[in-house]
C-alpha cells in the first residue's frame, strides 16, 4: 500500500470510527442478526476484517497538515464518486452504517452496493447484482 498521508481531522474521525465499531459491534450484531446464521457468521468475519484494516491504516499512516480529507478506501461515513460504466455516467454516493436513517444519496453499508465499495479503492472496479440487474462501477473518488 506504501506510505499514505492523512490529515489529522480524518485520522481522528477514523479512529473515533473504529472505537464506536468496537463499543458497538455485539450490539450491532444482536439488533442486525438476533439469530445464529450464516449471514450473521458472514458479516462478523467482514466486520472483523473491515476493523483490522481501518486499525492498520491508522496505525501506518503519515499525519500531514496538506492531505485534505481523502481516504485511501471506501469506508462507512465516507462520500465516494463512482462511473457506472454502462451509462458512463458519475454517481456520488454517502456510505452510512446499516443503522443511520437513510437519506437521498445515502447508500447503507448492508446494500448491495454498499457492501461491494467497502475497502476498495480509487480506480477499483465492482460488480453488483441487484434485482434491477447487473450495474459495474469503477471508483473515482473517495472523501470523508
Amino acid at each position: 500500500m506504501g506510505i499514505i498521508s492523512l490529515s489529522l481531522p480524518v485520522i481522528e474521525e477514523l479512529q473515533n470510527h473504529l472505537a464506536c465499531i468496537e463499543e458497538e459491534k455485539d450490539h450491532l450484531m444482536n439488533r442486525i442478526f438476533p439469530h445464529i446464521s450464516q449471514e450473521r457468521t458472514d458479516f462478523e468475519r467482514d466486520l472483523a476484517h473491515y476493523a483490522d484494516q481501518l486499525s492498520r491504516l491508522i496505525k501506518t499512516a503519515k499525519k500531514s497538515e496538506n492531505s485534505g480529507n481523502d481516504v485511501p478506501f471506501v469506508v462507512i461515513g465516507s462520500e465516494v464518486t463512482v462511473l457506472d460504466l454502462k451509462r458512463k455516467k458519475p454517481l456520488k454516493f454517502k456510505l452510512i452504517g446499516p443503522c443511520n436513517e437513510s437519506k437521498s444519496g445515502c447508500i447503507s453499508c448492508m446494500s448491495p452496493v454498499g457492501r461491494s465499495l467497502i475497502l476498495r479503492k480509487v480506480d477499483e472496479e465492482v460488480a453488483v447484482e441487484v434485482p434491477a440487474g447487473l450495474f459495474q462501477y469503477r471508483v473515482q473518488e473517495i472523501h470523508m
